[in-house]
């Protein structure tokens, strides 16, 4: 998988793609299965405090380990439903903020996704994805406790095989 930095203009918050900007060109059509799609977000607490990295984040291990000064990954909130096509689902988040997903549609292999980052009713973040279809996005930056928060954002399409087994918070919360 290939990982690239991405700065926005909001101030704390950085983006980091795994594989998976391209959004469908203007004028191409979105399908929407009737199955709907699987969202998954994962919330991982990143910091310096301790050396931990959670057996749950393991397939992410890779891209923490290169992308983020970081060394210890904990995971301490996941949650995954089968979100309806061009309807919005919230996520809520540790710090007050949360996550509005709205799955727009499937172009090949490729889910697409509206993301908005809320704390409060202002949006820290607010774009479309297109991720492959069992891809994830990470967005890193706001602070919490000790360390900095990561969202994983995951999206599959119901009838697909999944890629690995779901994530789950390790039983020992920080």
């Amino acid at each position: 998988m290939g990982f690239r930095a991405v700065r926005p203009g909001v101030r704390g918050v950085a983006l980091l793609l795994a594989t998976c900007l391209a959004t469908p060109a203007a004028g191409e059509s979105l399908s929407t299965p009737p199955d709907g799609v699987e969202v998954r977000i994962d919330t991982v607490l990143a910091s310096n405090a301790d050396t931990i990295f959670d057996s749950a984040l393991k397939p992410l291990r890779q891209p923490f380990r290169s992308l983020f000064p970081y060394s210890s990954y904990r995971l301490i909130q996941g949650e995954q439903r089968t979100a309806v096509w061009r309807r919005e689902e919230q996520f809520m988040l540790p710090g007050g903020r949360y996550l509005i997903i709205t799955p727009r549609g499937l172009h090949g292999d490729r889910v697409s996704l509206n993301v908005m980052l809320m704390q409060g009713s202002r949006p820290l973040v607010n774009t479309v994805l297109s991720l492959k279809n069992n891809g994830t996005f990470l967005v890193a930056g706001p602070r919490y406790r000790s360390g900095v928060l990561i969202f994983a954002i995951g999206a599959r399409t119901t009838t697909a095989p999944p890629a690995s087994l779901p994530l789950r918070a390790s039983a020992e919360q920080p």
